[in-house]
């Protein structure tokens, strides 16, 4: 009888602590002797309340009693900046070099990192899902909308803007992206303004906090001229520079910086040539 009763109030007691240890999630974070690199870290965790634990110890392989940091970045607008995670640890402190924290998570990227110096490679992300069940694996909606007057024939006249927007009811919109013609995507932080004379494909995307990309859209549209009774050109001039001999020749490379003005209707753009070649647009 007494054995029994025992028994079950065990695993009365054990079915309590397994629930809160469900609860609770663990994220561990080891280092060593290493400078680049932590020994080991968690990739991914869900949020709501965790328990961070970072060990830099004999025992996690650090024989030279080197110390290292666990921080979280909370400067980059690119990632979550609401835990303000910083913990020193090595072997001979009061810990043993190990060390915990409690935090709240949030959907999203936390970024971390050393901050000893020399040991800046030692970096990862950390991916936060909001718990509603499983993973994000879908991406943002994205939408442009291109602004500016018009002519009789839709033309936008003298400039166009292109506005993104994205939302995202997974982890969250991480950053927006956006490419002018056949170029390489850049970090989108306002709308794009296209003053050049022509057609033009301004390409967007968008980037939750889970890291899954939406699909590429574009927008098409021309730019003419405005009015002007301008029939001045530009003033254009070039510069070189570089390291010379004592012939004046250039050693190794050249750079040529050309500029315009106008104070007519505006510089629409500067063209360029190497040699006899065709004119390509100038940027730089």
């Amino acid at each position: 009888m007494l054995l029994g009763l025992s028994s079950a109030a065990a695993t009365a007691a054990y079915g309590r602590d397994h629930g809160r240890q469900a609860a609770q999630q663990v994220l561990t974070w080891t280092a060593g002797d290493d400078i680049t690199t932590y020994t080991s870290a968690p990739t991914t965790a869900v949020a709501g309340k965790a328990t961070i634990v970072f060990e830099n110890s004999a025992a996690t392989g650090n024989t030279m009693g080197m110390p290292h940091t666990l921080t979280f970045d909370v400067s980059d607008p690119e990632y979550n900046n609401d835990v303000p995670l910083n913990i020193l640890a090595n072997p001979s402190d009061d810990s043993g070099g190990k060390h915990t924290a409690e935090v709240t998570l949030s959907p999203g990227r936390y970024r971390y990192h050393c901050t000893i110096p020399g040991h800046g490679q030692m970096q990862g992300i950390l991916v936060v899902t909001d718990g509603g069940g499983g993973e994000d694996t879908t991406a943002p909606e994205v939408s442009a909308k291109v602004e500016g007057e018009r002519d009789a024939d839709g033309a936008y006249i003298g400039m166009a803007t292109v506005a993104v927007s994205a939302t995202d009811e997974g982890s969250g919109v991480d950053r927006i992206e956006f490419a002018e013609g056949d170029g390489a995507f850049q970090t989108y932080t306002a709308p794009v303004m296209v003053h050049q004379v022509g057609s033009h494909t301004v390409r967007y995307r968008a980037v939750d906090r889970a890291g899954n990309v939406s699909e590429v859209k574009s927008v098409d549209f021309r730019v003419v001229a405005p009015p002007t009774d301008d029939t001045t050109p530009p003033e254009t001039s070039a510069t070189v520079s570089g390291e010379r001999d004592p012939s004046g020749a250039y050693i190794g490379m050249a750079t040529v910086t050309i500029t315009a003005s106008d104070t007519g209707s505006g510089v629409n753009r500067i063209d360029y040539a190497l040699g006899q070649g065709e004119f390509q647009p100038y940027t730089g």
